[in-house]
């Protein structure tokens, strides 16, 4: 299903129960998502291939991607394998989300994968899901994954332009930082994710506080010079105070130095009628194919997938 000719897509934390992640797909399949999107990060949620296996053996036509793997604790030629099983079981239903990584490798003490590393690993994946050499010799016929690159800053953007068959935004959403991502875009005709926290709340305050905390997901990886002001204080605090161990919580202490000016550019957060709004705006944008939607489910506060699920499909979904 589309809303205002675009795709809706939906993060799940590999937090609850495998099963409960595989009930869930099915429910966002049944109300009009196109696609989920399952965290990679091993400490903090659970497996990513049993994860993926069980929300595609739910679902018809919904979509399972990695939201994100990363090239440093994956070997290519395991995550091609994977993709490749995938895609064969789904009916080529499989998206290989990559990126630099960040939960998955801060709480192991690894940096950072480096964009040649994030471009090298993603060709080879390319070309043993062609099987360009016959190196999967148990590969009938060459399989086609899309391969989409998680992007925050102007060089990661720009790279996803080059070799991405997709680039899924975590700029923020104001039309200032969205401008300022679609110029270091370019010209590209790649499809565009854009990745959205999403909370809605009997008033604007009550959802801004159940999600600033994966605002402050989203800050930790930007520069702080990007910003001014009291909010480039913000940012400076935040990055220097971040706990990646309770980067799925919603009650960090790090995330209590996000103001609302920055929750309210970088999240839909609000009442009903405000989250349509927001919701809206990004769905009109000429350059975004899908907004994905990342609800905070974890900790005080949180509300259940299956709430968020129900209640965007009484109070969102009908009026876009």
């Amino acid at each position: 299903m589309t809303f205002r000719g675009k795709r809706l897509g939906l993060t799940m934390w590999g937090t609850e129960p495998v099963a409960a992640m595989a009930r869930h797909a099915a429910l966002a399949e049944k109300i009009g998502f196109d696609s989920v999107w399952a965290i990679d990060s091993q400490l903090l949620c659970r497996d990513i291939t049993v994860s993926l296996t069980a929300i595609l053996a739910a679902t018809t036509t919904l979509r399972a991607a990695t939201g994100v793997t990363q090239p440093v604790t994956r070997h290519a030629s395991v995550t091609a394998g994977m993709m490749a099983t995938l895609a064969e079981m789904s009916g080529n239903r499989a998206i290989m989300g990559i990126g630099t990584g960040f939960s998955s490798l801060r709480t192991i003490g690894r940096k950072a994968a480096r964009i040649a590393e994030v471009e090298a690993f993603s060709h080879e994946v390319r070309s043993l899901l062609r099987n360009e050499h016959g190196r999967m010799s148990w590969l009938e016929a060459p399989v086609d994954v899309p391969i989409v690159v998680a992007a925050t800053g102007p060089r990661m953007t720009r790279a996803a332009a080059r070799f991405g068959d997709g680039v899924i935004l975590h700029h923020g959403l104001s039309d200032d930082l969205l401008a300022r991502a679609f110029d270091w875009l370019g010209d590209s005709k790649v499809e565009v994710s854009c990745w959205a926290p999403f909370s809605l709340g009997a008033t604007k305050q009550e959802a801004r506080d159940r999600i600033r905390s994966r605002v402050a997901g989203a800050l930790v990886n930007v520069n702080a010079e990007w910003f001014e002001g009291t909010e480039r204080v913000a940012v400076e605090r935040l990055q220097s105070g971040y706990d990646v161990g309770h980067h799925a919580a919603s009650a960090a202490d790090h995330a209590a130095v996000v103001p609302d000016s920055l929750v309210d550019r970088y999240a839909l957060a609000g009442t009903a009628e405000q989250v349509r709004d927001g919701l809206r705006r990004l769905l009109d944008h000429p350059r975004i194919d899908r907004v994905i939607l990342n609800p905070q489910i974890v900790g005080p506060g949180a509300k259940p997938l299956d709430t968020v699920l129900r209640e965007l499909e009484t109070e969102v979904l009908p009026f876009l």
